[in-house]
């Protein structure tokens, strides 16, 4: 029996790496004949740039979110969500355009910001006050704030370069779906400023687009780590999959031709995967050429059950959560994979 094992992180637990590395142990020592092919993957989010870096130019400038303005950066949680900024990322792209990149990648998944983007835009050169023409502070208390934006002083070096933009969810800017109201709580918001902060965008967005000449707004991923996807289609970069632009980088399709399983995982199984996380691409792809899928993950939502439908089988914590030690995980996820393999041993 053949099986590749593609999962995602297991946020805060186990890198994709140390995830792949567990469940094809599970697997060895339950089928010890089996072909076992371990492929670790990411979707825009943590780990993005560790997966990415081997198969991507040295003159490509890749970028992870997660690893700047992540949630789960102390630095970051530190600080109040209205304080929080995407500047660093700003000064990210800038470093890269020092250093005579022209070409980047820009994962977004895990960010801890909800700034609209007036962050990054600032730091390449955006210039955004007040109604008294007092310049903000580049972050969410600052976007509440946002009278005019003028974009004159951009860095004249984005004009020739290429940004592509990987996004691991298809949230629209604004709304009741939009990356406020659906990511926000998380992040920190009270749920009493939700409908301010998403007022507020709505009307950057709108001075923004007047700016720039165009209006990314209501492209879905707009609203992709709070609103960073508008803001870098703004400057012409182009939104994709995060998971399928990881997944042709790897050459996930060719690695599948021959396997009779293909198992895939992440942290958490909710409503949330369902909104293009890397495991329910994973689950489509293999299905399309007639693979049988299965998820190991550390907990499933019940009510998210009924609707993964793409995955012929589930194994996951019976209610409980993931160990929280990533020594505790990966004999958790071994075990997993291990009792996972006994059913198709038993089958």
């Amino acid at each position: 029996m053949r099986f590749l094992v593609a999962p995602d992180a297991f946020k805060g637990t186990l890198t994709a790496g140390d995830a792949a590395a567990a469940i094809a142990a599970g697997i060895r020592e339950v089928l010890p004949d089996a072909e076992v092919i371990e492929l670790p993957l990411a979707d825009g989010g943590e780990g993005t740039a560790d997966i990415l870096s081997p198969y991507l130019p040295d003159d490509v400038c890749l970028i992870e979110s997660a690893q700047l303005i992540g949630l789960n950066l102390p630095q970051m949680r530190s600080l109040d969500v209205m304080q929080r900024s995407s500047l660093p990322l700003g000064q990210a792209i800038l470093a890269g355009l020092d250093a005579g990149k022209r070409d980047f990648v820009i994962g977004l998944g895990g960010s801890a910001t909800n700034d609209g983007g007036l962050g990054i835009l600032m730091a390449l050169g955006m210039q955004a006050v007040d109604r008294s023409g007092k310049p903000v502070e580049p972050n969410l208390a600052g976007l509440l704030s946002v009278h005019t934006v003028d974009r004159s002083a951009l860095d004249p070096r984005l004009a020739e370069s290429r940004m592509t933009i990987l996004s691991d969810v298809s949230s629209p800017l604004i709304g009741n779906h939009g990356a406020t109201a659906v990511y926000g709580p998380q992040k920190g918001l009270r749920t009493e400023d939700v409908d301010r902060v998403d007022r507020a965008i709505m009307l950057f967005a709108e001075t923004s687009s007047l700016a720039f000449g165009s209006d990314p707004s209501r492209i879905p991923g707009a609203g992709a780590a709070g609103g960073l996807g508008f803001a870098l289609m703004l400057l012409d970069g182009v939104l994709v999959s995060g998971a399928r632009f990881v997944m042709n980088a790897c050459g996930f399709a060719s690695k599948i031709a021959d396997v009779d399983w293909v198992i895939t995982g992440e942290g958490r199984s909710d409503l949330q995967t369902l909104a293009g996380k890397l495991p329910l691409v994973v689950a489509k792809l293999a299905r399309e050429r007639g693979k049988a899928v299965a998820i190991l993950s550390g907990s499933v939502d019940a009510s998210a059950l009924p609707r993964l439908t793409e995955f012929a089988d589930y194994v996951a914590a019976a209610g409980e959560e993931l160990p929280g030690s990533s020594a505790e995980a990966f004999e958790w996820l071994k075990a997993s994979a291990g009792r996972f393999a006994q059913t198709l041993q038993a089958s």
